[in-house]
């Protein structure tokens, strides 16, 4: 892509992007070498706001830069944790001489990027630079796992997963993959996930009640399918036909994992069901389609039920932390990869089920709704015991960045 086309599509950040820095960034460090904490988008954003949040409980009162990709990216960092960081920027191309400017620019004493994100030459420049670069809340899918498995794969993988100072994971899963394919061990740390320590800080009840009273959640028992992809959208709305039968006071929050698709959905929706927009704020009908980001986590606490989306179709699986959080069971497709340890302990602990098409969602609905009034407090106190559990990674992640400060 060319140039002019690049900047037409990147009016917001294109200098940035190519490296440069806005004279109110290199003001504001006032010579000081920042913290600098990468997240590409949305969910990578909400896995480091915690730690951002830990940096200042410690103490921490250096500057702290925050880059993203994305717009949306950019959007929640403000949401979430304006206050605790001086400075948003976008990150840079990862084409040497854009990578090289902004390290140089900058000059962070450490730089920590969320999850999946490797990018080799901003890797390559950190380490020339003797800056040490971590990897916070680390996973490693199972399409990451299959590139990495043949010779040529672990190569490249070690290579590059060797530039990091220390790698925080997620799960234990993700810790034998990397060691697998050679990564020094003295770099693996597995210290959970740190968005469950987000989505403790950020349960607002107050704004959940609000929402509730909006929907009319003293009246109809609340259904949620939240962050849903392409092709899962039908079976939720079947599922929800058969048990709107048996109960008719109930209603449907339909949330598409992108809400550019909302119009679509609503569309399935509306052939043989009462459907609306969450935007009109008007909720007089069966099934209401979210067409706005930042309020799913909000509406999951209102919910008795939640089914979890990119999980029927292979996609991973989206956060089914989030409605657990708020003590509310989950439903979820064969795909949920990308939480297989947090799936497999609901599983266990009665808190998720394992659904393959519409009648099945349909049957966990319908005995969620006949076991309500006796389960709901037993769910609330499954999320409490979990989340005691593995809360503090968050903590222990900055713990451990700091130590080269």
């Amino acid at each position: 892509m060319s140039w002019p086309k690049l900047r037409n599509r990147y009016s917001e950040g294109y200098d940035e992007r190519r490296g440069v820095q806005s004279q109110e960034v290199i003001e504001k460090l006032k010579g000081e070498r920042p913290f600098w904490a990468h997240g590409v988008s949305v969910g990578e954003v909400q896995a480091l706001m915690p730690v951002l949040r830990a940096s200042r409980a410690s103490g921490y009162n250096g500057p702290i830069i925050i880059s993203t990709t994305t717009e949306t990216g950019k959007d929640m960092a403000f949401r979430l944790g304006e206050g605790l960081f001086d400075h948003h920027i976008y990150y840079p191309w990862d084409k040497k001489e854009f990578v090289i400017r902004a390290i140089r620019s900058l000059d962070p004493w450490a730089f920590a990027t969320a999850e999946t994100e490797l990018w080799p030459n901003m890797l390559w420049e950190l380490k020339d630079a003797s800056i040490p670069a971590f990897l916070v809340n680390g996973r490693v899918s199972d399409r990451t796992w299959q590139r990495l498995k043949g010779a040529m794969g672990k190569k490249i993988g070690l290579s590059v997963y060797g530039l990091f100072e220390g790698i925080f994971l997620r799960e234990k899963r993700d810790y034998e993959r990397l060691r697998t394919i050679g990564v020094p061990v003295s770099k693996l740390n597995v210290l959970g996930d740190t968005k469950a320590d987000a989505l403790l800080s950020r349960r607002d009840p107050l704004k959940r009640d609000r929402w509730a009273a909006k929907l009319g959640a003293d009246k109809n028992r609340i259904y949620i399918a939240g962050s849903t992809h392409p092709g899962e959208e039908e079976t939720v709305v079947s599922a929800f036909e058969i048990l709107k039968k048996i109960y008719p006071h109930t209603k449907l929050i339909l949330a598409p994992r992108h809400p550019e698709r909302a119009g679509d959905v609503l569309a399935l929706a509306g052939q043989k069901l009462k459907a609306g927009l969450l935007s009109s704020d008007k909720f007089d009908c069966d099934v209401i389609v979210v067409d706005k980001i930042g309020v799913l986590f909000d509406l999951y606490g209102t919910a008795i039920s939640a089914f979890v989306g990119g999980s029927l179709v292979d996609k991973g699986g989206q956060n089914i932390l989030e409605p657990v959080s708020w003590g509310v069971p989950v439903q979820y497709g064969p795909h949920m990869e990308d939480f297989a340890e947090a799936s497999e302990a609901f599983i266990r602990l009665g808190i998720a089920k394992q659904i393959k098409d519409p009648g099945s969602l349909a049957d966990v609905w319908v005995e969620i709704m006949k076991r309500y009034e006796n389960d709901d407090k037993k769910y609330r106190g499954l999320s409490e015991e979990y989340f005691e559990r593995c809360s503090g990674s968050s903590s222990r992640t900055w713990e451990s960045i700091y130590k080269y400060y």
